[in-house]
């Protein structure tokens, strides 16, 4: 009896391994290669084939994203892998390409059987908009929307475009003024007027040598053509650039900035130090970003290896200083005076409606605007009444100032104050509206 149960025992165990192979066996065998989707139907036999490998093992053109696949790159952002196959109106497919990621300047261009890749490290916010360009062709604008990647990273979008004989390729080279060419100059064109119902906007970068292309511009076009390499460039632009149609080879030519270190006093009107005062300093013509200048305990400040050129300057909060229109030279970035809104004066006094009740959470602006030497400086305050109506306004500089009083439901008030510092408070009275 107990041999009879190990011989079943035996049996049992044997036919269960047979069954894990026989299961196991189309596992341990090579995937079944699957023709991609969309390729092959309108090409001949062995160039589908081929185009098939391509969108498996497509390369990755030197001037697009180097990202591996992958579903995330860190926190705020994910990888969003794009690929598929250009094509004519007759399902010619379409060699060179230009596929460009609108805001983020993610590239690459189709290769000999129509086929692209395009891999995008985009906030998780953000969706991506692609263009498709090439001369000859017009242009397609396309934006993914959160439906179109619900089901994952990797996403395939084939694209068909149709012929436009008055579209071009522009290739163009940027320099130093000394003839160096400069790479990685960022290039930017853009319709000031365009009438097929949508702008066309371009981003390239130049290249090791200075050459960039543009692809896909439409000749007698209006365009804004800029070329920016901060922060050792200005900014160059040209608000009138007019596309023919045999457009010659563009050349820009950018001149390096100087760079200085920068000091000075902020100081009031009345030409007393301002302590411990912030504002934010930007380079127009440079196009560089703010940068933060604190003043110490005197009003003195420094701030290093900044450009020279028209700034601007400005604060934040509640209490807002603006200056405009300096333009800082060689003989100015050592004994750099800048003037605020800043006083011993002040202003206050109470808003009530008609019947002398008192208005709560009134908005209650002060501003004024000085020019001197083309350099204009502008000051804004605003502060909501308490539960009395009251309101106050210290540290203002002498001179006439601009008073604006709004309140839901009442007419605006608005006038001219010259607060002094033995001022007497203001008594102000709001009309409702429609009487």
């Amino acid at each position: 009896m107990t041999l009879l149960r190990i011989t079943i025992s035996s049996v049992t165990i044997a036919l269960l391994a047979l069954a894990l192979y026989l299961i196991a066996l189309p596992l341990l065998q090579e995937p079944e290669k699957r023709e991609a989707p969309g390729a092959g139907a309108s090409a001949e036999p062995a160039q589908a084939v081929a185009a098939q490998k391509s969108v498996a093992a497509v390369n990755v053109p030197a001037d697009s994203t180097r990202l591996p696949p992958a579903t995330a790159t860190g926190s705020g952002s994910r990888i969003i892998d794009i690929s598929g196959t250009i094509t004519d109106a007759e399902g010619q497919l379409l060699e060179d390409v230009l596929i460009t990621e609108e805001r983020y300047f993610f590239s690459t261009r189709s290769d000999a059987f129509g086929n692209y890749r395009l891999l995008l490290d985009l906030p998780f916010h953000r969706l991506p908009i692609l263009n498709f360009l090439r001369a000859g062709f017009r242009g397609k604008r396309i934006e993914l929307t959160r439906a179109d990647l619900q089901s994952g990273p990797v996403y395939r979008l084939d694209v068909g475009l149709d012929e436009s004989a008055d579209t071009l390729r522009l290739s163009g080279w940027v320099a130093d003024d000394l003839g160096v060419p400069l790479a990685g100059v960022r290039i930017e064109i853009s319709a000031v007027a365009s009438d097929q119902g949508s702008n066309f906007y371009l981003t390239v970068f130049s290249d090791e040598r200075g050459n960039f292309t543009l692809e896909g511009v439409r000749s007698a076009t209006h365009y804004r053509l800029t070329a920016t390499l901060a922060p050792d460039y200005p900014v160059y632009s040209d608000a009138d650039f007019y596309l023919g149609s045999e457009p010659e080879q563009i050349e820009i030519v950018m001149k390096a900035l100087k760079f200085v270190d920068i000091a000075g006093m902020i100081l009031t009107p009345a030409g007393s130090p301002v302590a411990n005062f912030e504002m934010y300093i930007s380079n127009l013509t440079a196009g560089v970003d703010a940068r933060k200048i604190v003043s110490d305990s005197s009003g003195y400040f420094t701030l290093d290896h900044f450009p020279l050129g028209e700034v601007s300057l400005s604060t934040q909060g509640a209490e807002f200083h603006r200056i405009s229109g300096l333009e800082i030279g060689d003989a100015d970035y050592g004994n750099l005076q800048l003037v605020i809104d800043r006083g011993n004066d002040y202003l206050s006094g109470w808003v009530n409606d008609a019947n002398g009740v008192p208005l709560e959470k009134a908005m209650v602006t002060v501003d004024a605007t000085r020019i001197d030497n083309g350099v204009e400086y502008f000051s804004y305050r605003s502060q909501a009444t308490d539960d009395n109506g009251k309101f106050s306004f210290e540290n203002i500089a002498p001179g006439e100032h601009h008073v604006t009083i709004y309140a839901t439901g009442f007419d605006k008030l608005d006038f001219t104050s010259s607060p002094e510092r033995q001022s007497a408070p203001l008594y102000l009275r709001l009309t409702r509206s429609n009487q």
